[in-house]
C-alpha cells in the first residue's frame, strides 16, 4: 500500500496487514496500530506521537526521523527496525523486542562525515559505519588501521574510536535483551491469519 504522505490522525488500523506498506511522512498522532503487521514498511519521518503500536510487528520497519513521542510499544516486535534519529521521548518500550534495531547515532566523524549508528543483535553490540558493520572491537581496529600514525589522519581516528565508545556505553546501558523461543513464538501466532488487508 503506498499512503505515503497520508492524514490518517486517529485512524484505527488495528490488526491492519501492511507489510511493506510505504507511510513514509504520514501523519498518524493518536493512531490505533495495535497489533498491526507493519514488517519491513517505511514508516520514515512519520508524526506517530501517542500512537498505539502495542503489539505491532515493525521487524526491520523504516522508522529514521519517525516522532515517537508518547506512543505505546508495549510488546512491540522492533527487530532490525532503523529508529536512527526516531524521537523515542516518552514512549513505552516495556516488552519491546529492540534486537537488531538501530537505536544509538554518533555524528559526524571524520572527513567523510559519517554518522555511527549501533544496535543490539543476540546480546552484542554492533555499529555500523558506512558499510562496515561489526562489533566495536572489531570497528576499532579498522580505524585503528585505517587512520595510522603517520598518515595525517589522527584527528578522524580520535573523533571515530569516541565515536565507538560513545555508542558501545550507550546501548549496554539499555540493557536490551533478545526475546526468548517463546516469546517470539507468542508474538508470531497473532499474524496467522490477518485482521485486515489495505
Amino acid at each position: 500500500a503506498n499512503l505515503r504522505g497520508a492524514y490518517l490522525h486517529g485512524a484505527n488500523l488495528r490488526g491492519a496487514y501492511l507489510h511493506g506498506a510505504n507511510l513514509r511522512g504520514a501523519y498518524l498522532h493518536g493512531a490505533n496500530l495495535r497489533g498491526a503487521y507493519l514488517r519491513g514498511a517505511n514508516l520514515a519521518g512519520a508524526y506517530l506521537r501517542g500512537a498505539n503500536l502495542a503489539g505491532a510487528d515493525l521487524h526491520d520497519a523504516n522508522l529514521a526521523g519517525a516522532d515517537l513521542h508518547g506512543a505505546d510499544l508495549f510488546g512491540a516486535d522492533l527487530h532490525g527496525a532503523d529508529l536512527f534519529g526516531a524521537d523515542l521521548a516518552g514512549a513505552d518500550l516495556r516488552g519491546a523486542n529492540l534486537a537488531g534495531a538501530w537505536l544509538v547515532s554518533a555524528g559526524p566523524v571524520g572527513a567523510e562525515q559519517r554518522t555511527l549508528v549501533g544496535c543490539v543483535e543476540a546480546g552484542k553490540v554492533r555499529i555500523r559505519a558506512g558499510c562496515f558493520t561489526g562489533s566495536p572491537a572489531e570497528l576499532s581496529a579498522a580505524i585503528r588501521e585505517r587512520y595510522a600514525d603517520g598518515t595525517g589522519r589522527e584527528p578522524y581516528r580520535a573523533a571515530y574510536l569516541a565515536a565507538v565508545r560513545y555508542i558501545a556505553a550507550q546501548l549496554r546501558a539499555m540493557k536490551i535483551r533478545p526475546w526468548s523461543d517463546e516469546q517470539r513464538a507468542a508474538f508470531e501466532a497473532q499474524f496467522t491469519a490477518p485482521v485486515g488487508v489495505l
